[in-house]
């Protein structure tokens, strides 16, 4: 059964509220707070939650498992050629057949970072003949104060960039149902990309429960 049948971003969704509701999970970890950021508590909590909304699902979770490309492929900025990628979570079937691929990113990705993780995804897809979905969710903050000196605060002028490159993807690869989530101090949006348009866009304040 494809993803989207089954409402993907509200099953995220709803488990991000239970868990803010229980206190594990508040607006202090996206925002100004230092402790948080990064590859620290935001980032592992996030992708502990992620995991839980795919798994009661029915599908298997794996952690950085390595999704090939169709061909080797030089990035900018990179020394050598790549042959694949490690995202945050590749979601399988029982068949072990990888079937999503899912990328968080904190507060702190530079904006390079944040397109090239477009590209990967564009040279994934021709190698993996049963990826059904891409969940890109990355934190996109308006900010007062920074954790960090080097952390821009306004990461929102991106959202709307990075649709396009996503429409861009999905045009190329009707097949594939993109994901676009953004979580930000203001709460949760979604909206699935198919044949290159944007449907069912939602927004929720997740942090008033």
């Amino acid at each position: 059964m494809r993803v989207t049948e089954k409402s993907i971003d509200i099953v995220i969704r709803e488990c991000f509220k239970k868990h803010i509701k229980n206190g594990l999970f508040n607006p202090n970890f996206i925002g100004p707070e230092p402790e948080y950021y990064s590859g620290g508590r935001c980032h592992s909590r996030v992708l502990g939650i992620l995991i839980q909304a795919i798994q009661s699902m029915g599908y298997i979770a794996d952690i950085q498992r390595m999704v090939k490309f169709d061909k080797p492929h030089k990035f900018p900025d990179k020394k050598r050629n790549q042959s694949g990628f490690k995202p945050d979570i590749t979601v399988v079937d029982n068949n072990d057949d990888i079937v999503g691929i899912v990328e968080y990113e904190t507060i702190d990705a530079a904006e390079e970072h944040l397109y090239l993780k477009v590209e990967y995804f564009k040279h994934a897809i021709p190698s993996n003949k049963n990826l059904q979905f891409i969940i890109f969710f990355p934190t996109l903050t308006t900010l007062k104060r920074a954790p960090m000196p080097w952390i821009e605060l306004n990461r929102q002028k991106y959202e709307k960039p990075l649709a396009e490159e996503l429409k861009k993807l999905s045009g190329d690869h009707p097949a594939i149902d993109i994901h676009y989530l953004i979580l930000s101090e203001k709460g949760f949006s979604s909206e699935i990309i198919e044949n290159g348009d944007a449907r069912n866009k939602s927004t929720q304040n997740i942090w008033e429960i």
